[in-house]
């Protein structure tokens, strides 16, 4: 029972080995980050982003998109992670070379191995030449999050490939927890349903894209499905050049090379990628907003974007109490005279 003592006790635990793990992962920040890049924008902020989402995709204005050619880029340094901040002081996105090799190379190998799928579609219509593949739990339609369609259709061979990449998800997941710790520990805090395990380090899905030989540029778009409040993280492997990362609302192009990680909040931040050339592979793991209304419906999980909405509507009943007030003064001030 999710409200049992036992029940209880078990998440009373688990909050605290997270909050030991981000001490760990406190410490490994100061020096993996100890010479990282900042970038501080003045003209984009992460709350007025959010405070712009919408469940639904929108093209992007045809003079935004004129302006890629002159986007900043920012060209991929192994020994220099990158942050970039708006001017609220919020993390937009972060980038840092991935330690093992290894990893990067398995994940390669073993993206390889995975049966034929059918191009993505959305409404019948081919959304890109990448061979992609939704793995993982996530819970669009349903009340209780469920393995994907696509995991389910091959599922031993999903659930090995997930566990052959165990220890890139963890290394992946150990990125977000020095670079945003609250995110890190939000993901966590709360079990899925009976039986299922997070089978992507910190997060509850991944989606794997194999672009083949002649890998093409995925389309403008934002993740709206994505919790505004969250972050996904991508990794790229393969032989490959180009593929760099378009994020229309911060000017900038992030170049990416296989064992670069890049977390950004993409339901809010626009972006596309640059047209690879070579075989290009890649994997982005993800956390649905659905699934935090999961925890808010079993476990009484505060959503941040009910605070959010709070704080919103307490301003603007301050903001009419203000005016209220200022027009009895008003008449006040016209009766004494």
């Amino acid at each position: 029972m999710p409200h049992s003592k036992s029940g209880r006790n078990q998440r009373t635990r688990l909050v605290q080995e997270l909050d030991k793990r981000l001490e760990d992962l406190a410490q490994l920040k100061a020096k993996n980050f100890s010479n990282a890049r900042e970038i501080r924008l003045t003209k984009v902020s992460l709350g007025d982003l959010r405070a712009r989402w919408k469940n639904k995709q929108k093209p992007l204005h045809p003079a935004v998109l004129r302006q890629v050619p002159n986007f900043t880029r920012i060209p991929s340094d192994p020994n220099q992670p990158l942050l970039i901040y708006g001017s609220d002081g919020g993390l937009l996105a972060a980038r840092i070379r991935s330690k093992r090799p290894d990893l990067i190379l398995k994940l390669a190998t073993t993206i390889d191995t995975l049966p034929p799928v059918r191009h993505y579609k959305h409404k019948g219509v081919t959304r890109s030449d990448y061979k992609t593949r939704h793995l993982g739990i996530w819970g669009p339609y349903m009340k209780i999050p469920k393995y994907t369609a696509e995991h389910r259709e091959h599922r031993e061979v999903h659930d090995q490939f997930l566990k052959d990449n165990e220890e890139l998800f963890n290394d992946m997941s150990a990125f977000m927890g020095q670079v945003a710790p609250g995110v890190f520990k939000e993901f966590q805090r709360y079990p899925l349903a009976k039986g299922q395990t997070r089978p992507c380090g910190a997060w509850a899905s991944c989606v794997v894209n194999n672009g083949g030989n002649n890998p093409n540029q995925t389309n403008v778009h934002r993740d709206v499905r994505e919790s505004q409040y969250g972050y996904s993280c991508v990794v790229s492997c393969g032989n490959f050049t180009g593929g760099d990362i378009h994020l229309h609302d911060l000017g900038m192009t992030i170049e990416m090379v296989p064992g670069d990680y890049l977390l950004f909040v993409d339901s809010i931040i626009h972006h596309s990628n640059e047209p690879a050339q070579g075989t290009r592979k890649s994997v982005v793991t993800f956390t649905q907003e659905n699934v935090f209304d999961y925890w808010r419906r079993r476990y009484q999980m505060r959503l941040k974007r009910h605070i959010a909405r709070e704080k919103r509507n307490a301003k603007k009943k301050d903001k009419k109490e203000l005016e209220r007030m200022k027009r009895a003064q008003d008449r006040i001030r016209k009766s004494n005279k």
